[in-house]
């Protein structure tokens, strides 16, 4: 039998209106219920995904995607940078490398408060085009100056233009009369005040030049560290991985000294475990609405089942085939999936489209380091789990349909 025929047939015995009217509310509360529970799967990984996403985003604002480093704190000499160098330039996917200089030092302003920050050097020439976003790159410096946080200068009293003064804890020492006496003093004017995006950077970090990130230091180096770019779409674990692999094979044969390079996103991988956890949970937990729409499905279907008995008969006895009256039960359940996935996946894009423009949900930064939760539309998720329903459909109306075809024609058309 042809498939337009076998859709017709299915679309007739779902919706006809010679149906009851338990019939069609049943069959119309399965598709309710399929749309609910495929809309909430949506919404939920869309949510989890953009929340994600967005914390990433703003940690990789800063740092660059990888950087390479000697382990324990020792500082990178001449020989190792130009050994990492030409190691860059070997690779396709690295686009290039820039020296940094980071300690942890004492801020103080006008405020008379004394804070413990992390001061990062960086050449403003190479960093801004290492980092993802814009947020660099529109500051617009060269030269010396220190860039803070809002919530760091609020607290220590400085803005644009201000001195900001640096200290460094390895030059402290302690004198005869037990004065705490500090030998190594930079100030540097502060040449702006932003928002990087997370609560925990605002106060506490301050970016600076090499030059004077080098005047905190007892003895001259380098390079506390390199940061490594990537090409765009290049996986920052896995190019760690083989780049730490030709590291530890030139350390053996004697070519370098002992260095590792790391993704800056493994620096927060339980953070980002913990989100993965959490998502696999909640996913569970929202999947069991669908089997519950599945299990009225499978109500439905059954009552579609003993409403069409007489019809089941009549085209056995017109000489359908067993095969025909699966395939049409079978359809029977795809229209009610295709139908449920269809409108819960336009619903669940309209929300996130609509919360996302116009009732955005706000966040507490200092706890969850963003403001605003954002919805991540992926039309691969919501084909996914479009395809993984109706395919749960298909399969959770199979038991009716062989159920229907037990029946012989004589049987069901006796008392008509």
């Amino acid at each position: 039998m042809k498939l337009s025929l076998i859709i017709r047939i299915a679309w007739r015995q779902i919706f006809s209106r010679s149906n009851s009217g338990f019939v069609r509310t049943v069959s119309s509360l399965s598709i309710a219920g399929i749309a609910i529970g495929v809309a909430a799967l949506i919404i939920l990984n869309s949510f989890m995904d953009g929340f994600s996403e967005s914390i990433l985003k703003q940690l990789s604002s800063i740092h660059s995607p990888m950087e390479i480093r000697i382990p324990g704190g020792y500082p990178l000499d001449s020989d190792d940078i130009r050994f990492a160098a030409n190691l860059a330039a070997m690779s396709e996917s690295i686009t290039s490398i820039s020296p940094v200089l980071e300690k942890t030092v004492v801020a103080a302003g006008n405020s008379g408060d004394v804070v413990g920050v992390r001061v990062r050097g960086v050449d403003w020439d190479v960093e801004p085009a290492l980092v993802s976003g814009e947020r660099l790159n529109d500051l617009d410096i060269s030269g010396e100056g220190a860039v803070l946080g809002t919530a760091l200068s609020e607290r220590l009293g400085v803005t644009l233009g201000d001195t900001l003064r640096l200290a460094s804890t390895d030059a402290t020492q302690f004198s005869a009369m037990g004065r705490l006496l500090v030998d190594t003093i930079v100030s540097v004017s502060v040449s702006a005040v932003m928002d990087f995006g997370i609560d925990e950077y605002n106060s506490a970090i301050v970016l600076t030049d090499l030059k004077t990130a080098s005047l905190l230091f007892r003895h001259p180096i380098s390079a506390t560290s390199l940061s490594v770019g990537l090409v765009e779409g290049a996986d920052p674990v896995r190019e760690a991985e083989s780049i730490s692999t030709i590291l530890r094979e030139s350390y053996i044969a004697g070519e370098s000294e002992y260095m590792v390079c790391s993704a800056f996103i493994s620096t927060h991988q339980n953070l980002f475990a913990a989100l993965g956890l959490e998502k696999i949970g909640m996913t569970i937990v929202l999947a069991l609405i669908s089997v519950v729409a599945m299990l009225n499905l499978l109500s439905a279907l059954n009552m579609i089942a003993i409403e069409h008995r007489r019809d089941t008969g009549v085209l056995r006895s017109m000489g359908a085939s067993p095969g025909t009256i699966v395939s049409t039960g079978l359809m029977q359940g795809g229209i009610i999936g295709l139908s449920g996935a269809l409108a819960g996946s336009i619903f669940a894009v309209l929300v996130t489209i609509l919360i996302n423009s116009f009732f955005p949900i706000r966040l507490e930064s200092s706890v969850y380091w963003i403001d605003v939760l954002p919805g991540k539309v992926q039309p691969l998720l919501i084909l996914g789990i479009g395809f993984a329903t109706i395919a749960a459909c298909f399969i959770a109306s199979l038991f009716p349909s062989l159920h229907a075809i037990k029946v012989s024609p004589s049987e069901a058309v006796r008392y008509e």
